[in-house]
């Protein structure tokens, strides 16, 4: 019973952290035991960014426990050591130095992990906001014929974007990247790609151009195997928010995703017939609906 008294705040933590977790999975059995099932009876498409929206949430998730642990662990602590003291306890300076020691390593630890997902958190919002830009423009294609799909799952990697129609097949990367704050805005938003490599106002990247042209490699010996017939897939990478300027006529395309429509009308001569459309997009759809209804009431 003393040790109960001198370290009830510690063990209130815990009850009060089993109460929580015990109501999750009875809120989970209940919802269970309703015997009702949603009134969707298919899976839904993938939205743009399906993928960096799970990973924002999961995100979110550790960020608050992080907070919740740097903000309790401290008044956790000073009340065991005021639970110690009021039952007669004796500290000696070494027994201070060290207690003390072990409280702030656990500070530093949880101050590292939230300064750590708040730096994630804020980089994957930036490429989750950027792929919606890019989708919500590439949607605009389906009053022109097209198919547009989003966040394709392939082998341990995603393709952002699939656009399917008379001028062909195209995955597009979406890479997002902040622009410079400085006196001549309009020159900050200005990216110079010479066929080798994007010039951004201070720094250089080529990374997006291989990830574009190997993840176009994989959708088209998939779409070629699913589908019984040579495919080709066309990459394309999409810079929302900036003016691309093209120095050479070598390399992949680099677009504003606004200039995509001028760019399928620049491949419309040899693209596919009605037939082959329809037996890709009937492989890409069955592939990008896997999301489950969940929604019970």
């Amino acid at each position: 019973m003393k040790y109960i008294q001198i370290y009830f705040p510690v063990i209130l933590m815990f009850v009060v952290l089993g109460i929580v977790y015990i109501t999750k999975i009875t809120f989970n059995f209940y919802q269970k035991q309703k015997k009702k099932r949603s009134p969707f009876t298919g899976n839904f498409l993938r939205s743009p960014g399906e993928t960096l929206n799970e990973k924002l949430m999961d995100i979110s998730d550790e960020l608050m426990i992080s907070l919740l642990s740097l903000l309790i662990f401290p008044f956790v602590i000073y009340s065991t050591y005021l639970s110690l003291t009021f039952h007669g306890a004796h500290f000696n300076l070494l027994s201070l130095i060290l207690c003390i020691s072990v409280t702030l390593s656990i500070m530093v630890f949880y101050l590292y992990k939230t300064a750590k997902y708040l730096k994630l958190r804020r980089i994957t919002r930036l490429g989750y906001e950027g792929e919606i830009a890019v989708g919500q423009e590439l949607n605009q294609m389906m009053r022109q014929g097209y198919y547009v799909y989003h966040d394709l799952i392939a082998d341990k990697f995603n393709i952002d974007h699939i656009v399917v129609g008379p001028a062909g097949v195209f995955a597009v990367e979406t890479k997002a990247r902040s622009k410079p704050t400085s006196d001549d805005r309009k020159a900050d938003a200005n990216v110079v790609y010479d066929g080798k490599s994007i010039r951004f106002p201070r720094w250089t990247e080529t990374k997006p151009l291989e990830q574009a042209r190997n993840q176009a490699a994989w959708l088209e010996k998939w779409l070629s195997s699913a589908t019984g017939e040579m495919v080709q897939v066309k990459p394309v990478v999409a810079l929302p928010g900036w003016f691309v300027k093209r120095t050479a006529k070598e390399g992949i395309p680099v677009i504003n995703p606004k200039q995509f429509s001028g760019l399928a009308r620049y491949f419309n001569g040899n693209g596919l017939n009605e037939v082959q459309i329809k037996r890709i997009v009937h492989q890409i759809d069955q592939r990008c609906r896997n999301i489950a209804p969940k929604a019970i009431k």
